[in-house]
């Protein structure tokens, strides 16, 4: 089991950025599906300028976010960082969110498939973004989709790391509303919302 939550475990600024984020991968993928997959008649420039505001969006949020998690008043990063503590705990939280295990393992902010969603997520992002320029500018980083084996195959990538994305948002959120009510409420509002309120 956490700790009890407190308020300043998630300040307004990583708040604000976390629903961003989440508008912003609605919108990318939205669009990425339309760009992917067009029909006749659809405003293909309106959803490719979607998807690049969406993108640089996605991007300064990220920045953000990594320049609060190190150098802001409520710096985070090391409660992100995996300790062995938390490769021991990993199957049986695993166990517990599949309602297999009663007992939650213990954690402070950030339990261990929390914490692995977390770096994938920031590993994944910046492969997005690579690949998502490269599409942008073909021309001007023509070298680098070479180097990762042409156009296509970068095409590709970008559409399969979208999936990727999309399996952890959908995990992420049956998490969230099975054994994490509590928490969506602290992170949309920034208080506990009690059991009993309606």
């Amino acid at each position: 089991m956490s700790e009890t939550l407190r308020p300043e475990d998630h300040p307004l600024p990583q708040r604000i950025l976390h629903w961003s984020n989440l508008i912003c991968f609605a919108f990318l993928i939205f669009t990425g599906f339309m760009i992917r997959f067009p029909f006749q008649g659809m405003p293909m420039n309106l959803m490719r300028n979607l998807h690049f505001v969406f993108m640089f969006i996605f991007i300064v949020g990220g920045i953000a976010r990594g320049f609060i998690s190190i150098f802001g008043r409520e710096h985070d990063f090391k409660t992100l960082v995996l300790t062995k503590e938390d490769w021991k705990n990993f199957i049986p939280q695993v166990l517990y969110y599949l309602f297999i295990r009663k007992e939650e393992p213990h954690f402070v902010k950030y339990n261990s498939m929390q914490k692995l969603a977390y770096i994938a997520l920031q590993v994944l992002g910046v492969c997005q973004v690579i690949t998502g320029f490269i599409l942008y500018r073909p021309q001007t980083l023509q070298k680098f989709g070479y180097m990762l084996g042409g156009l296509e195959t970068v095409r590709t990538l970008h559409y399969l790391i979208m999936w990727i994305f999309i399996f952890i948002i959908v995990v992420h959120l049956y998490l969230v509303f099975t054994a994490a009510m509590e928490q969506f409420w602290f992170m949309l509002f920034g208080k506990i919302k009690k059991s009993h309120e309606h």
